[in-house]
């Protein structure tokens, strides 16, 4: 074990960390590699949300349970409780229906391949707004990771709202070095962002938002944790809010084989 930790130390400081161009790169090419191997599993996600009064104590609080599986890659929530409840027989078939519905649209590989390239275009802009600076080389269970500070790419022109979303943010991402996946991200907002103009509403500077990715004994990646709080105003009204979402009971299912998800790991 002494041995296996030096080398992974002589390893890591071996090589030069990649610049932030280069590592965007990698991301990109690597970011839905592993959506196949998804078919495999099923999860169970407990979802909360928090409406906060100003000094942020607890006004109001929604919660569900969601059975999590995928479909050629697409993630599809069927909702089996709200607010510690399971639902009504009513709710339950009419849940079921709709689950049934996405299900079968996307059991087409060409829906299934429209929801994915959606996908591939809000990462691709994600990375095209920010700058990956300062990088550097951690370790966490036994694996090294490429940790940079993020940054608004000044020379990156907003349009749309996505677009000055991602404009606006500043955090830190650890990636994993071997497989070029985002193991870890938390930004949060360095400015108001508007919405629809402004004439709707706004997102305040300070909102900010944490994702935790967990790796598998097969080598798929999963979402553990994502988690998030901020102020928001639509018109007239405005309000402070909190989320989280955390995965449990995942089960990797195969002919021989069926495993549960660990605990999430410690931050970079």
């Amino acid at each position: 074990m002494i041995a296996g930790a030096l080398l992974l130390f002589l390893s890591m400081n071996a090589a030069p960390v990649p610049d932030g161009q280069t590592i965007k790169e990698r991301v990109r090419a690597n970011w839905m590699k592993s959506e196949a191997a998804l078919e495999n599993y099923s999860c169970i996600a407990q979802n909360q949300t928090d409406e906060l009064n100003a000094d942020g104590s607890l006004k109001k609080r929604k919660s569900t349970t969601e059975e999590q599986f995928y479909v050629n890659g697409i993630e599809i929530d069927h909702t089996i409780a709200r607010d510690g409840k399971p639902l009504s027989e009513a709710e339950a078939k009419k849940e079921q229906a709709r689950v049934d519905k996405e299900v079968k649209k996307y059991s087409d590989p060409k829906e299934a391949d429209k929801s994915r390239a959606k996908d591939e275009k809000q990462a691709d802009l994600f990375l095209r707004a920010l700058r990956f600076q300062n990088g550097r080389r951690d370790e966490r269970d036994g694996r090294s990771l490429l940790v940079y500070d993020l940054r608004g790419d000044p020379a990156f022109h907003a349009k749309k709202l996505e677009e000055r979303f991602a404009e606006a943010l500043t955090g830190r991402i650890a990636i994993d070095e071997e497989s070029s996946v985002p193991v870890e991200m938390r930004f949060e907002t360095t400015r108001d962002v508007k919405l629809v103009g402004g004439l709707v509403g706004s997102l305040h500077k300070g909102f900010w938002l944490h994702i935790v990715q967990q790796r598998q004994p097969d080598g798929v990646w999963l979402t553990k944790t994502v988690e998030g709080s901020g102020d928001a105003r639509a018109l007239f009204f405005k309000a402070r809010f909190a989320f989280r979402e955390e995965l449990g009971k995942c089960h990797l299912f195969s002919v021989d084989t069926q495993q549960k998800i660990g605990a999430p790991a410690n931050k970079p």
